[in-house]
Formats: C-alpha cells, structure tokens, sequence
C-alpha cells in the first residue's frame, strides 16, 4: 500500500484557510501600523487604506467558518486562494511603501515636490486603487457564501515543553525484535555465503518505521564489525543515479568527489567498493528505472562476497525486481507495542500515568492502526498536556471523520498539525522548500523565516529565542527527527518523508523545487518559493517572471567553484535569495529582501548598492574567495542582524563604523585596523553571539583600546578566535597587556589564537571557571609562549591543536591534587606540531591522562614521551625532513615504543618525512589491530624487516611513498593475508616483489606511480582486479598473466605500442590510457589497427591522447603566474600565515565530527 498526500485531497482545502489566515492577519496589523506611522496620508492613500481595513477585518472574521465549507465547496477554496494572492501583493506594496518612507527619512527629503516622490506617489496610488477593487470583489464574494463570523477559539499555550530537552532519542524499538533477528540473520549467513550481490527488499506502507528499523539494524555493533564499509543513501521518489554514486562515495571519504561524468563517478565507486564486504543500504525506493545501471557498477567492484544491500520501499514491485530473495514485509506494531511507543512519547520515561489519561491514550492507539509514526506524532502532541478535555479533543477530533479517504496515518499526521498553533504551521509549512531527506541546517531555516515574516519579536523575547522556541517545539512534537548536535551546538535534522509529503501538500503551488527532472511549462504564478538542486547558469528564468509574489529563491547546488556568470534573478519581491552568481547590478533594485547568502561567487567587491537594501537582516557570504572588500556604507543597513563571513580570505578590512549596527547579533569575522571607524571599540555596544573572529590585533595601540571591545559582556558569544598577524617579540609586552583585556565571557565552547607574540598568558586562561565550557581549543604559532593554561583539567576539551611554540615542555604543567584526578579526561583529537621542546603532556607524571584519546597527530615534535593511551585508533608522526635533525629518529622511535608497547587498538599510523629512517622499528609489529599504514619521504629506507610485516595480520591498506632507496619488501608480505589495498609512488630502485605474492589472496588494488617499471610478481597476486599506473617507462609482457584483472589504467606511460599478452586479459572490463602518444593511438584504431585484437573483448575502452601545449595555453599559464605574483605583492595570498589559520580554524569548526 502507498500512501501519498495529494494536492486536491481535503487538506489543500484546509490548508488554503490556514495561510490565507496568517497573511491576512499580518497584513492587518501591517495596515494598522501603516496608518499609525501616518504613511497612508503621506502617499495620498488614506481612504484607501480605510476601506482596505473595513474589508479585511470583516473577511477575517469569518475565516473560521471558511475554514469548515471549504472542505466540501470548492469555489470557496478557490475564494481563499484569491485571498492569499491579493493578500501576498498587498504585503508587498506595503512593504515598497515603508522602504521609500525610510529612504525620504534617511536623506532628508520629506517633500512632496521631488520628483521620484511625485513618481512613487502616483504609481502607489495607482496600484492601492487596483488592491481596493480586488478587495472589493473578494468581500462580494464572502456575502455570497453566506460566511459567518465566529469567535475563534483560543488554543492553550504549552510552557511546560519548553523545559524538556530539544528532541526526544530513540533509546528502543518497540515490537520489532523478530524484523530485527531476520535482517541480522541474512547479513550474517545468507548474504555473507553467496558469491553474488545479496539483495534483501522490506517492504511496508509509509509509517511503519522500515527506516527506523534499518537504522537500528545498520548501528548494531554485530553488524558494525562484520562489514568493511556501511553506507547510507536515501533514494527517495527520484532515481538519480549519479547521485546514488555521489553519495556512496561522500559517505565512505567525507566529502563530495565533484566528478562531473556518470563515468568518472562509477570508476570511483568502483574503487572505494573494490574487494570490500559492505552493506549499502536503500533507502525509500520508489521505483526500479535505474537499478540495472546501479547494479552493474556495483558488481564492477569486485570482491562483492559477504556484499549486501537492504532496500526499503512502498512498493511490491520494488521488492520483486530488485530483492535477490524474498520480501520482507514489515506489519503494523501490536495494540500492546504500539501502546508502549505512544506512552514513551505522551508521559516519558518518569512520569505518573494517570489512569484516565491511560484509558483515553489507549483508545487513540486503536485509531492509529499499528503506525508507529502516527503514535510518535499523537503521543509528542499530548506530551505535557495535563487536562482531560485535550487528550478527548484529539479522541473525538473531526478530522478523524472528515479525512475519511486518507489513510490513517496521514489523518494522524494532520491531526497532529491542526493542533498546533498558527505561526508554528506557517513555520512547518515553509520546510517544504528543502527537498526531500534534506539535512537541514536549524540556523539557516530560522534565518529564512525570519526573512519570510513567520516569526517575530515577542516581549522580551528576540526574533531569535522566538524561532529557537518554534523549532524547539515542532521537534518536541516529532515534525523533526534525526537531530544532530554537535559539541559546539550546530544543530541539523531532517523530516520524516511523510512529514515533508504533509509541508508539500499545504504548501501546493506556492512552493517548488526545481532539479534536473523538474518541469517549469506549468508553473502556477501562485508560486513564492522555489529552491533550485540544478546549477544556476542551467535555470531558465522566464517561467518565474510570471509569479505575481516570488519571496523565496534558494540555489542548493552544491558547487564549489565560480562558473555562474549570469546575474540575478529579476524578482523585485524577493525576501530571501541564495545564490552563486557574480554579476549583482540586479541587487538595487530587489529592495525587499530579508535574506542575502552569496556562496562561491565570483565577485571582487560586494556592490555599494547592497548598503540601500534597508530590510536586510541577514547578509552571509561563502566561500567567496576573491572577495577583498565590503561596501563602505554598510553600516546604513540599521536592520541587519547577522553578518557572516566564511571562507573569503582575501577580505582585508571592514566597512567603518561597524558599531553603528546596533541590532548586530552575530559578526564572525572583525578585521582591525588604525583607520578611525575600525577600531575595537567598534564591538563595544554590540550584543553579540555565535562565532566571532578577531583579526589584525597587531593594529591595536593599547589596552584600552582591547577592553573597549567589552567582550565578556557578550554572554551570548560561544566562538572566539584571535590573530594577530605579526609576532614581532618587541610587540610582545603591549599584545600581553592587551590580551588580558580581552577576556571573554565563561561560556565559550571554542577558542583559537594566533600570532600572539607575548611570553606569558593572561590571568584569565589561567582560570578553570572561564574556560570550563571550552570543547575545542587552537594555540598557533605563539612562538614566546613558555607555560600553556591548565588544559587538562578542563572537563569538556575534546579537540586540542597546539603548534608553533618553541618554548614549551609541558602541555599542562599545573599541579594536580591526587593521583586520582584524571587529565584530558574528554580529549579525542589531539595535534601536536612544531613544538622542538616539547618533552610531555604533563609535568606530574603520576597523574593518568587522555583515556579518551582516539585521534593523535605529531608533527615535528622530537622530544615528546607518550603516556599509555588506550583508546587511541589513529596516529599520524611527522618529522622535520631535515637530513641533519637527529633528533627526529629518536623522537620517532620514543612514539613508537609507546605505540607498540601500550597502543594495541591502533587502526592507522602514517609516518612522514623521517629521512634518516633506515628501518621500520620492530615495535610496530605488535600493532595487530593496524588496518592501514602509510610511509612518506623515508629517503634512507631499504628494505621492511619481516618481523615486522608478520605481526600486521589485520593490515588491508599499504602506501609506500617516496621511499627512494627501497629495494625489497622482504617475504614477510607473505604473512599480509588480508591486505587490500597497495600503493607504491616514487620508488624507483623498488624492481622486484617478494617471490611469495601469491600469498596475498585478498589483494584487490594495486597502484604504481612514477617508478621505471612495475615491479617484478606482482604477475603473482591470485584475485588483483584492479591496476593503476602512473608515469611509468614500460609494461612489461608479464601483464597478461594477471587474468583475474578486471579494470586497468595507464596514465602518461611511455608506449608506443601494447604487449601482446593484453589478449590474456579475459576477464578485464576496463581499459583506460590517458596521455596516449599518437602512434599507439593510431595502433589501437578499432578494427584495423595492429593492437585491436589484443584489446577487443574489453566492454569498456578509452583513450586520451597526450595534450600538447598550445600557444594559448601558454599565455594562459603565464597570466596565472603574474596573477599569483600579484596577490603575494598584495599580501592577499591564500596560504599566508593568517589564512593558514583561519583555515584551521573552518576545517575544524565545519568538519570535525565529534
């Protein structure tokens, strides 16, 4: 059964009263004000206004009634739409109004004899003459419907939600125990017995929880340990398949690939599944167009023993075409486990159930027909209500009736949304302009609602606590779920896909999301939102010119670079805009807008004209990274509330008079500077929040001028980084003085510095209280710095990257009060770098440390001892590369006794740039939990001792780098029976493997980068399906040995012609040589050339001639390298020592996943 929430059931009905009632009501009160502010006698349009308010009071008061007779009449619907579109100009002629009275008020002229006021005058008179005749027809209209006026009834306002935590975990999964037995019992015997791609199909209508039940099976710790990769792609009713591959790949590498051929993407697939036993999983499949394709690549990928996939769906026929087994259908929950659901989301965990409230409970739960998300819905929405009457007004609702031909956990659902208030609908409502299984960002959508009017100030209340309230409770209730927090408070969520199917249905026309299959021939001129999943430079404006009220254009692509050259969309109504292009002439004159989110653009400077968009609350700026300045006159934007600014590292100053923007919450990046209007003193008044960046603290004359900035008066500032850009040591004792002024609140959660040039540190990082909050903490290239803050006793500290000081031995040298007082006790990530003196973590050795420490990460750090550290998985040790620092090679070998001795759980260790490192230390051979290992720049490393290579049985990933002078691996490669992978890359001398390759049965992936030739056995490897060759002289003839091959690449080989034995290649399904050389290209002509019957069985072949250098390309390059001369000249260069930071400080602010 499918269930599906169509656009012309009886909730498009209901739902036209609702957001005509919200506008209407905020049109009303904007009327009022309109009047107030005697701007309707300054217009000329007071008679106007007067019947307009006449009108529009009396049409809503009957609203309530509209909303019942227009469930079953629909001209009463369509009298309703009539009403919000009238309603949505109305807004913006109103709203046009106020900006020309703000801008006559700005510049002084407030006479009527102007000409661009006469102008204005006219045109407005002349369009509220138009809105009083529509007005006019809509209210004939109501006396025909006989509407009556009702007084509205009063919903109960529920405070106590708000003192419970923002989302309700799933700690169990109630009446599954058997569902969860067969999946597991198919992973772990069916799927891991067959050769072939095992594919298990669940089946159920929306609701059931298939989702949720996946979910608990895929984070089952069996399940966890047994499959190499596990990856999670939510198709949803849209096959795309290249964006099923992006996904698979972004899931296992962290970030998105940006490969812009379906081919280049399957090889990639390819490679990431290549040998690995994973289990991928399906989710919300709706049809089976594409799965041949999908298929194929992922038998491509070899090694697919032990490789399972589970699908979930709505569909029979799903099941029956991609299942390699029987469905499995999932049943609607018990009366009993259903109960059990409903009362963990209506009492919680520790609340008396009251018998009356238990029976009545009991007897929704029977209407909710085995849905666990209708009971989760039914059972948050009566979550704290007390009395009675509320939980019978849900029993013996209306809808339950009215709503006959839904199912019945759509009825549910809208029971649930009906009985929320007003502003939260709107605020759900408008979710449905992010796509479907879209993580979203909380402070963004707060952002846009902001920017739409769906909330505002309340009391004492910001616009801000107001819709951290609103989202707080729409997830209290479980309109949101998967809620993610991380440790410095970003919070992301989706909607389950029947609650976005709901949002869609109420939002109809007025909302639309454009992608690659979406069509714009039939575009409503209702719409008001659109959201584009399509690069900009591919959209066709046109159809949106036709929308009478376009308020909401988002661009979610996710592109990275600057190839938008187009301008902006030419929709003057806009609230809020979201896109990459560069050219923004078009910004003067879509004066409404609330919300500007320039992302990868192109652009120099930020257009002057931005300085008169009088509404703008909220102006973000991404990744722009040739950006270098702001408008001079930002600061007439007396509205604008958050300023962020990331990635954009060639900004060098700040509009003047920052301070001037008194309604400033957040600004996360100040630049200082001596020009008057610049200084910190600029942030004195500022009631800011959020992240705030400090830079070019070198510029500030003195104390006073540090304490003028008034930062531990910003209570609400969570984020604080500080650079100074020169660390002259003369400048130390004034940057020390002036360090102490900046002390900041106690409530920070993250804090970075950089370039501070004093010895010693401000009493305040000497004090646990003010920095008890901090989870992450940056100390960069603090060069005179002797004695760090106590960071070990700071009980929250998770990340710690510490680099550039000279001075330093101990990390933590504060005396501790008992040898049972942990240090570090929440620290995961630790990076250590440039630290030549660094001899310990702590200077009181008796105290045990860093229990939690997963990640460790050492970096020219010659005298550092390793305490035990039982958790740590991954290492990474880097040395000077200097051929003279001995110092290095006893450092290593110090972190490598300690690894071998006390690190048995390590996963991954790489080491790096240690050339005097003639021998891997035998300490390594009891890392028998190692998975990878990878070795860099050991210029001096001759052979790998078998001692060594025997005790790596868990090893899958090898990378060999720049071992110059290796010659042997030695036969201990004989004992790596579950390697995988192997890379070798600039190992010239390195001509032979071990004679006893054949041992490597689960090698899949062999890559050979700039050495002469491939190295002798590796013909001897028994399944390698995989062999990538870079910049090598030869292939030698013993290639066509390999016949389990079945994917070959050859990039920049010097060949002139192929071995014969290419023909041996039976198995091989791809063949790949980029830089071709034109006489082996003419030899490999299909059919006539002298090397096609060698390659003729192979299904996929491709070859790239060699680019030769144009006289273009020429120039090109040369113009590249003035322009590089020219950004170093002008001190704007991107890896300058403060960029270098300020990327630090992204990276680890937006990637961590703590």
């Amino acid at each position: 059964m499918c269930i599906a929430f169509s656009p012309t059931s009886e909730l498009s009905f209901v739902l036209a009263f609702q957001m005509a009632e919200s506008l209407l009501q905020m049109v009303i009160e904007n009327l009022s004000a309109f009047v107030q502010d005697e701007l309707a006698t300054l217009w000329g349009v007071h008679s106007q206004i007067q019947e307009l308010s006449g009108n529009l009071a009396a049409i809503h008061a009957v609203l309530q009634d509209a909303e019942e007779k227009q469930i079953r009449e629909r001209a009463v619907k369509l009298w309703l739409q009539k009403l919000s579109d009238a309603a949505h100009v109305l807004d913006d002629i109103l709203d046009e109004c106020s900006i020309e009275s703000n801008r006559l008020h700005s510049e002084q002229c407030l006479t009527r004899l102007d000409p661009v006021t006469i102008m204005f005058r006219r045109d407005i008179g002349k369009r509220m003459k138009e809105m009083v005749d529509r007005f006019r027809q809509i209210d004939e209209e109501r006396r025909r419907f006989e509407l009556r006026g009702r007084v509205p009834e009063r919903q109960q306002e529920d405070e106590a939600w708000r003192q419970t935590c923002s989302g309700i975990t799933e700690h169990n999964i109630y009446g599954r125990e058997q569902d969860t037995e067969n999946i597991l019992e198919f992973l772990s015997r069916s799927a891991d017995s067959s050769n072939d791609l095992s594919v298990y199909p669940i089946v159920g209508m929306g609701g059931l929880g298939k989702t949720t039940l996946v979910r608990w099976v895929y984070n089952d710790k069996k399940v966890i340990e047994h499959f190499d990769l596990r990856i999670w792609v939510c198709v949803s009713t849209e096959v795309n398949t290249m964006r099923i591959l992006e996904s698979i790949v972004e899931s296992t590498r962290g970030h998105n690939p940006n490969l812009s051929t379906l081919e280049a993407m399957k090889n990639k697939v390819q490679e990431v599944l290549l040998g690995k036993r994973y289990l991928l999983v399906l989710d919300d499949v709706w049809s089976t167009d594409k799965w041949e394709d999908l298929k194929s690549v992922l038998l491509c990928g070899g090694g697919t023993k032990g490789a399972a996939i589970l699908v979930t769906t709505r569909v029979e026929s799903v099941a029956s075409v991609m299942g390699t087994c029987p469905a499995h259908h999932l049943s609607p929950l018990s009366e009993d486990d259903n109960w059990l659901l409903f009362k963990y989301h209506a009492f919680g965990s520790d609340k008396v159930e009251r018998r009356e409230l238990v029976a009545i409970g009991k007897e929704i739960v029977k209407k909710c027909g085995g849905s666990p998300l209708a009971s989760k819905a039914l059972g948050s929405l009566l979550r704290n209500k007390k009395e009675e009457i509320q939980w019978v007004n849900v029993l013996e609702s209306k809808f339950w009736d009215i709503l006959e031909d839904d199912a019945i956990i759509v009825r549910a659902l809208k029971i649930s949304y009906f009985h929320l208030k007003l502003s939260l609908r709107q605020c759900f409502a408008f979710c449905a302009i992010f796509p479907q299984d879209f993580r979203m960002e909380k402070e963004q959508l707060i952002h846009l609602w902001m920017a739409n009017g769906l909330i505002k100030s309340k009391g004492k209340l910001e616009i801000e606590d107001v819709g951290n309230e609103a989202w707080e409770e729409l997830c209290q209730r479980s309109f949101f779920q998967e809620v993610e927090i991380d440790e410095l408070g970003r919070t992301t969520f989706k909607m389950h896909d029947l609650f976005h199917e709901l949002a869609q249905s109420i939002m109809g026309e007025e909302c639309r999301v454009y992608d690659e299959s979406a069509s714009l021939t039939n575009l409503s001129t209702r719409v008001h939102h659109v959201t584009c999943l399509k690069p900009e430079r591919e959209v066709n404006m046109d159809p949106f010119k036709k929308a009478e009220s376009l308020r909401s254009m988002i661009n979610l692509y996710p592109l990275d670079d600057h190839r938008n050259l187009n301008g902006l969309p030419p929709f003057n109504s806009l609230r809020a805009l979201r896109t990459n292009a560069s050219q923004l002439s078009e910004l003067k004159s879509l004066t409404h807008l609330r919300y500007l989110n320039l992302r990868s653009s192109g652009i120099t400077t930020l257009p002057e004209c931005v300085s008169r968009l009088q509404k703008l609350q909220i102006l973000k700026l991404e990744r722009c990274e040739n950006l270098s300045c702001l408008p001079k006159h930002l600061t007439q934007l007396k509205d604008l509330r958050h300023l962020l600014i990331e990635y954009c590292h060639s900004l060098v100053e700040m509009p003047p008079n920052i301070g001037e923007l008194k309604c400033l919450r957040t600004l996360n990046l100040f630049i200082v500077d001596k020009k008057e209007g610049r200084g910190l003193s600029e942030l004195r008044d500022l009631q800011l929040g959020g992240k705030l960046r400090i830079k070019g603290l070198e510029n500030v004359i003195n104390e006073g001028d540090a304490r003028d900035a008034n930062l531990s008066a910003k209570k609400k500032l969570e984020n604080l980084y500080l650079s100074w850009g020169s660390s002259d040591s003369r400048r130390g004792a004034n940057a020390e003085r002036i360090l102490e002024a900046l002390e900041p609140p106690s409530n920070l959660k993250s804090f970075g510095m950089n370039g501070y040039s004093g010895v010693e540190l401000p009493s305040w990082m000497q004090n646990t209280s003010i920095l008890s909050s901090l989870v992450m903490v940056i100390l960069y290239d603090c060069k005179n710095c002797k004695h760090l803050p106590p960071l070990g006793k700071l009980p929250h500290l998770t990340v710690l990257y510490v680099s550039g000081m000279k001075d330093v031995k101990y990390i933590d040298e504060d005396s501790y009060d008992g040898v049972d007082e942990k240090a570090f006790k929440s620290l995961k990530d630790l990076t250590l770098s440039k630290l030549p003196n660094l001899e310990g973590m702590l200077g009181d050795e008796r105290v045990e440390m860093l229990p939690l420490l997963s990640k460790l990460k050492v970096s020219c750090v010659p005298k550092i001892k390793l305490p035990l550290l039982p958790s740590l998985e991954h290492i990474w040790i880097k040395g000077t590369g200097s051929d003279s620092d001995h110092s290095d090679s006893e450092g290593m070998a110090s972190i490598l006794e300690a690894i071998g001795q006390n690190m048995q759980h390590v996963k991954t260790l790489c080491i790096s740039d240690f050339p005097k490192l003639k021998a891997l230390p035998h300490e390594l051979s009891s890392l028998s939990s190692l998975q990878k290992l990878e070795i860099y720049g050991g210029d001096e490393l001759e052979s790998f001792s078998e001692n060594v290579l025997q005790g790596l049985c868990s090893l899958q990933s090898l990378t060999i780098h720049s071992c110059k002078k290796l010659r042997s691996l030695s036969e201990g490669v004989g004992h790596l029976t579950r390697l995988e992978s192997l890379d070798i890359m600039i190992c010239p001398k390195l001509v032979t493997l071990p004679s006893n390759m054949n041992k490597l049965v689960s090698l899949r992936g062999v890559l050979i980068a700039c050495c002469d030739t491939l190295p002798e056995g590796l013909q001897h490897v028994p399944s390698l399906q995989s062999l990538e060759v870079y910049e090598s002289n030869s292939i030698p003839e013993w290639l066509g040995e390999i016949t389990s091959l079945q994917k070959l690449e050859l990039t920049r080989v010097r060949l002139r012609s192929l071995p014969s034995s290419f023909r041996n290649l039976t198995s091989l399904r791809e063949l790949s040589i980029d830089g071709c050389h034109k006489e082996l290209q003419k030899r490999c002509t299909r059919v006539t050339g002298q090397d096609w019957q060698a390659i003729a069985h192979i299904p996929q072949f491709k070859l790239i001639p060699i680019h030769e250098e144009t006289f273009s390309d020429k120039i090109r390059s040369k113009w590249r390298s003035w322009q590089l001369r020219r950004d170093r000249h002008r001190g704007r260069h991107h890896f300058a020592k403060d960029d270098r930071f300020d990327i630090l400080v992204e990276r680890l602010f937006y990637w961590y996943k703590m």
